[in-house]
């Protein structure tokens, strides 16, 4: 029998492998296989490639240069070669483990930047948000210009806008409870107020960097990282013409950053199926080969981005070795392991203590 931590980390790699490949059967579902073969082949794939191999470059540095300003801005100096070396190999991580390649990252500011490891998270999930936020406020504009498809996200992005309105809120009037921490743990309180209080000061630690941005620097991180998402925009919007599909330019720009989002979610691996999914509803209409075409385009470009991940991430892991990267993700996944390790057995003992202390009550 496995124990609990291996069950869970096994369900924890099997389940984005199960999500990608339901994802993937409902997408090729009544598509003839030798016409998605033809469809691939009758494509320019030498010029995409080639293309591909360019943009991956830029891509990295327009996602370098976002990075590098929201992490001077919050005070850290940092040298943008040695950043864009680190983004770059941890494009292979991310490949094989999304958080593996967020890890790395976290693992340079921990030690180049010398902050602790829970500011460096809240640094990378500033950034995370950032990306998905613009993403959805460029599908907010289909939907504001009338597109049909756009309305079926409707519901999302009611959510995401009442959501921000609140954040928006929280980050001009804070309640005290975000800006003060918790007060210290008792042998008095009861269990559910040491879990409470817990989950207060890591809510805290989370928060502090987030307040201290503000709106303003929400704002700036925003548009740092609109080149970004245009690397990419162009990217695809190449690849969709090499494969005929007619898309306007206004509504690649709108719906692409949909089918990006899907793509990006840590739900299947590097957005296998999901994002097949997104392409063949968006784009369908716009090709005159009809649904083969639009999962040969998004088939190739997901093969296309997963191979130009790897590339990127062996052309440079010699560099990041240099630097100490594998060094520097091990110290952050060591200290977050033994913090977490600690904070179970500190929890574990508390209910112990809790249980023992109720039956000598009774």
């Amino acid at each position: 029998m496995l124990a609990l931590p291996a069950m869970r980390s096994l369900v924890r790699r099997a389940l984005p492998l199960l999500v990608a490949a339901f994802a993937l059967i409902l997408a090729l579902r009544g598509i003839n296989l030798r016409e998605l073969a033809q469809m691939t082949s009758d494509a320019p794939l030498l010029p995409l490639l080639a293309f591909s191999g360019l943009m991956v470059l830029v891509n990295c540095a327009a996602d370098t240069l976002a990075m590098y300003y929201v992490f001077k801005w919050f005070g850290l100096t940092l040298r943008f070669t040695e950043l864009y070396i680190i983004r770059a190999a941890t494009y292979t991580l991310a490949v094989i483990n999304y958080h593996a390649g967020q890890l790395g990252i976290i693992g340079y500011i921990h030690r180049v930047g010398k902050v602790p490891l829970s500011r460096a998270s809240a640094y990378i999930l500033f950034i995370v948000g950032v990306w998905v936020a613009l993403l959805l406020i460029f599908a907010a504009g289909g939907l504001a210009l009338g597109g049909a498809k756009a309305a079926a996200l409707l519901p999302v992005l009611v959510m995401f806008f009442v959501g921000l309105v609140v954040y928006a809120i929280l980050l001009t009037w804070p309640p005290r409870f975000l800006l003060s921490g918790p007060p210290s743990v008792t042998t008095h309180d009861s269990l559910m107020v040491r879990i409470w209080r817990r989950l207060w000061r890591v809510t805290h630690k989370l928060w502090e960097p987030l307040h201290e941005a503000g709106i303003k620097g929400h704002a700036r991180a925003l548009v740092v990282r609109v080149p970004h998402l245009l690397v990419l925009l162009v990217w695809h919007f190449v690849a969709l013409r090499c494969f005929h599909i007619e898309v306007p330019v206004h509504v690649a720009v709108l719906y692409l950053p949909v089918v990006f989002a899907v793509a990006s979610l840590p739900i299947s691996v590097q957005g296998l199926g999901t994002s097949q999914m997104a392409a063949k509803y968006f784009f369908s209409e716009f090709s005159p080969r009809g649904d083969a075409a639009v999962l040969a385009y998004s088939l190739t470009m997901t093969a296309i981005a997963t191979a130009s991940n790897l590339a990127m991430g062996i052309l440079f892991l010699r560099a990041g070795a240099k630097l100490g990267l594998k060094e520097m993700t091990e110290e952050a996944q060591h200290e977050i392991d033994a913090e977490a390790a600690a904070s179970s057995e500190e929890l574990a003992s508390e209910t112990r203590q809790a249980a023992e202390l109720s039956a000598s009550t009774h």
